[in-house]
């Protein structure tokens, strides 16, 4: 390969986002993970109350599940202890870095009530509501992130809740409703809640896990025989409209054979860039489900799946490094090196001009979240 090249490294870090360990500044393994996104020059880092790798090791050692979960801290414990953690990286990785978090409220949140912080609504209860209400429970959604400086909640879930037995999505209560219309209706109060208070949103997960049989995490869900294709990407097909560069959209890890045969649609051109960005319209920027979960670790490893995720049209990549497997070195440098390498051979159509797009893309997003401060 050609020697490495700083600018397009500097490009493809920014489509780059990953988890970090350790909770306080000096923690061995977080200034460890912090040195190599710096090196990668990455864009965002995602954080998790609970550590899974060792909430695992717990369980196998023979603690209960309960103190095994109290015990696996990841990033997270308290209001005033993450937002010196944010405040920390970004004075290691820059003023502009993106940190994300999942905040859909309810039980799946890592702004936890056991963490400190304000209980939150599920998506099912917050369906429930009248509208007035659901209009305080957004802003308090919202301002939960934004108080403690997260950049991008991944949250609004715009999954379908099609049967109660979805292991991921409606046993969970993580969808607003059956109805696509509600759906759409709820998603943008929670988005306009975050927008008033800068903080860019994500839909996911196109398109569409409402369906699912089987959890993500764990293996790769077939939808193609259960999937109604145009009723699920209704919530999208209303919202996409009336969406700013704030709003990115989450490409789900789902195999549905109609559309591509081989890949699941986060790492599949014909669902991301043919359908999402095609045929939809959608302008802003694509981040593809952790590419750590199951659906994807037992097939790819992370270089190639991130290699497919962008040719197929990402923008962003991500890789959470919080699988309940065996514990992982931060893939960040791994990430950039493959991304680079298929810019180089031609495995990324349309090299440094493709990389640029998403990069530029990236970058307005963010701005468009300042100038909203």
């Amino acid at each position: 390969m050609p020697g490495r090249d700083p600018s397009l490294r500097k490009l493809l870090g920014s489509m780059v986002m990953v988890g970090v360990r350790g909770a306080a500044p000096g923690d061995d393994e977080l200034e460890r993970d912090l040195d190599e996104c710096a090196q990668a020059s990455v864009g965002g880092v995602i954080l998790f109350d609970i550590d899974l790798p060792t909430r695992r090791d717990l369980v196998r050692q023979g603690v209960g599940h309960a103190e095994a979960t109290r015990r696996a801290v990841r990033n997270i414990t308290s209001p005033d202890q993450v937002a010196a953690l944010i405040q920390h990286i970004r004075t290691r990785l820059g003023p502009d870095i993106i940190v994300a978090v999942d905040h859909e409220g309810g039980a799946t949140t890592r702004f936890s009530p056991a963490r400190g912080f304000s209980e939150t609504h599920s998506a099912a209860a917050f369906g429930s509501l009248p509208k007035r209400e659901r209009a305080i429970e957004a802003a308090r959604l919202a301002s939960v992130a934004s108080d403690v400086g997260v950049t991008l909640n991944f949250a609004p879930c715009v999954d379908l809740l099609l049967h109660d037995a979805n292991p991921i999505i409606g046993a969970k209560g993580r969808s607003f409703g059956g109805d696509p219309n509600h759906i759409a209706q709820c998603a943008m109060e929670i988005i306009q809640a975050h927008r008033d208070r800068g903080v860019m949103t994500c839909l996911k997960h196109f398109p569409g896990h409402g369906s699912a049989t089987v959890d993500s995490h764990q293996s790769i869900p077939d939808i193609t025989g259960s999937a109604t294709v145009d009723v699920e990407r209704a919530p999208y097909t209303a919202l996409i409209p009336s969406l700013d560069a704030k709003t990115w959209v989450m490409t789900g890890h789902l195999l549905d054979r109609r559309v591509d045969e081989t890949h699941p649609a986060s790492l599949s051109a014909a669902h991301t860039a043919s359908m999402l960005r095609d045929k939809l319209g959608f302008e802003g920027v694509i981040v593809t489900d952790s590419l750590d979960m199951g659906a994807i670790a037992q097939r790819w490893t992370v270089e190639e799946a991130a290699v497919l995720a962008i040719n197929a049209g990402a923008d962003v990549v991500l890789d959470g490094v919080n699988a309940p497997g065996a514990r992982r070195a931060c893939p960040a440098l791994a990430i950039v090196n493959a991304l680079e390498d298929a810019v180089h051979t031609g495995a990324i159509a349309g090299g440094v001009e493709r990389v640029a797009e998403s990069a530029t893309r990236i970058e307005q997003s963010k701005n468009a979240a300042i100038r909203a401060l």
